[in-house]
């Protein structure tokens, strides 16, 4: 029997190889890979002047063999073949089951784990990414990840507050399966309350109302498999959040669809729904068939709340359309003034809009379901709790606790976060201050870039700004500003710094980028200088 030979390796650490010992890459392209052939010919100038911030000494041979690897063995070659928006046709499956099967000599795996999109790559060059963190004492040479969105801001106050709760709150009851098998009745107590409080409800949120799960991954992942079936359509407008890829596309094998919004209409404003109904329209016109549309609030990548004018758009459509409403509303909390955008709105929940009282129309209230989970708004992405409330669909609760053991947040995580959301005074005092920290780095760092004249999209909540690098770099349009937007992101991260590239998300615009502000201060000014060293930029007059 022979043995796959290795993939051939760049030597440079940055460009994120996998590990010795990882599977191989295929020999030849595969069909999720036709994508990944661009290179990145242009060379990094460590020394160019502007630089703002005393930085680590580099070594000028880091980045030097850049541009001669294939962007299939990179960071943007892994994310080019999982950017896509439906799945594989029926017809391609089978010739994708025998390309995994060419390169796993193994007794053969399912069709439906192994023909849809190939997340390996990505998940070993996302390892290499988290292991070369920058540390200003125990990594100064690593990248500092300004891509991935996380809240560093409240770290102290976090470890302070959870070790309190699960020092003062742990239980016999907590080692066994607990009172309740789709999350406890000490949570969904916690959260009912929670949400009455500082959600507005129409109706007030009831403990039977909502199933918890390990993180909003898992909830939207088991939500969709029971809300659809394969090959079934969802709308969901563009930017978005490239993980829905993973959670909805993965196991469900559903069809994410975007909905490009024209550019003379507000994407966040009622009107972007004129771009719902013709994408709908054509997707009947192909014989696919529409089951839900995602309503991002706040929105991810834009940073922007989406005013109730909107939310009751979007109701009035998928009533029109009979289709489900899923609000993920992860970032809610995470909204903070912005001095220099006065027409910002402040967060409104889904569960707040009574449609029928609004509007005046007949609207089934079965087909809204709202997602939320602890990572961003409590800046603990690590102990994975999130939550579905979907208040009048029982047969939907009912359908995902058959599987909801699956998904069972562990006791310590539920402790942790039921201990913090009844003590009001510590609860409120969290909210206000992770507030204010957002609001101080979101301005610096807007402010960082406006002054060299890059142009910044408003917002108003998240933990990132969406940032045109290609205005300001004169990137073309079309193919070419999309290979140029590559280049750019590899240039960074090769240098150092890993910001997100707009293609990532779905944009039909090349030249953005999602530029994460909730880290370490001195972390940001060290990953804003060597974005400023690596491209040139200067402050303007």
């Amino acid at each position: 029997m022979t043995t796959a030979s290795p993939a051939p390796r760049n030597p440079n650490r940055l460009s994120l190889q996998p590990p010795a010992g990882l599977p191989a890459l295929p020999a030849s392209p595969s069909p999720l890979s036709s994508a990944r052939s661009a290179t990145f010919p242009r060379p990094i100038n460590q020394t160019r002047p502007g630089i703002a911030f005393d930085l680590p000494d580099s070594d000028p041979n880091e980045a030097s063999t850049r541009g001669t690897e294939n962007s299939e063995y990179t960071l943007i070659g892994c994310l080019a073949g999982l950017s896509i928006s439906t799945l594989p046709s029926l017809s391609s499956l089978d010739g994708e089951s025998e390309e995994q099967r060419r390169i796993y000599l193994g007794p053969k795996l399912s069709d439906r784990a192994t023909g849809g999109p190939d997340a390996g790559p990505l998940i070993e060059r996302f390892s290499c990414l988290f292991k070369d963190q920058y540390n200003c004492a125990t990594n100064p040479k690593g990248i500092v990840s300004m891509g991935v969105a996380e809240n560093f801001l409240m770290e102290k106050e976090c470890i302070e507050l959870f070790s309190k709760a699960l020092a003062k709150n742990l239980l016999a009851s907590d080692l066994s399966y607990g009172n309740d098998l789709w999350g406890s009745r000490r949570i969904k107590s916690a959260l009912a309350g929670f949400y009455n409080d500082w959600f507005d409800p129409a109706e007030p949120i009831q403990p039977d109302h909502m199933i918890t799960g390990n993180g909003c991954s898992a909830v939207l992942d088991q939500l969709f498999y029971t809300l659809m079936d394969e090959g079934e359509a969802i709308l969901i407008a563009a930017p978005y959040y490239t993980g829905f890829d993973r959670d909805l596309i993965g196991r469900a094998r559903v069809r994410i669809v975007p909905v490009h919004i024209p550019d003379d209409l507000d994407p966040c404003g009622p009107e972007s729904l004129e771009a719902f109904e013709t994408q709908l329209q054509q997707l009947k016109s192909e014989g696919i068939v529409t089951r839900a549309v995602i309503l991002c609030n706040p929105q991810n990548p834009l940073g922007r709340t989406y005013p109730r004018s909107t939310l009751l758009a979007y109701a009035k459509f998928c009533e029109e359309q009979d289709l489900h409403l899923v609000s993920d509303e992860i970032y809610a909390l995470s909204v903070y003034d912005t001095p220099d955008w006065k027409e910002a709105v402040p967060f409104t929940s889904m569960m707040s809009v009574d449609v029928e009282k609004e509007l005046g129309m007949d609207f089934d209230r079965a087909r809204v379901h709202v997602v939320y989970g602890m990572s961003k708004d409590f800046c603990a992405n690590g102990l994975r709790v999130g939550s579905l409330i979907s208040q009048h669909n029982p047969l939907l609760l009912r359908a995902m606790a058959n599987i909801s053991m699956l998904m069972k947040i562990s006791s310590p995580a539920d402790i942790i976060w039921s201990s913090l959301l009844t003590d009001s005074t510590a609860l409120t005092a969290f909210i206000s201050e992770n507030r204010r920290r957002l609001a101080e780095a979101h301005a610096l760092t807007r402010g960082w870039f406006t002054a060299r004249g890059v142009p910044v999209a408003n917002s108003n909540a998240g933990h990132f700004i969406w940032v045109n690098l290609g205005g300001k770099l004169g990137f073309e349009e079309g193919e070419a500003g999309v290979k140029e937007e590559k280049k750019v992101f590899q240039e960074l991260l090769d240098g150092g710094v890993y910001i997100a590239p707009g293609t990532a998300y779905h944009y039909d615009k090349p030249g953005w980028y999602r530029v994460t502000f909730s880290i370490a201060r001195d972390n940001l000014l060290v990953g804003l200088g060597k974005i400023e060293r690596i491209l040139d930029l200067t402050v303007t007059a």
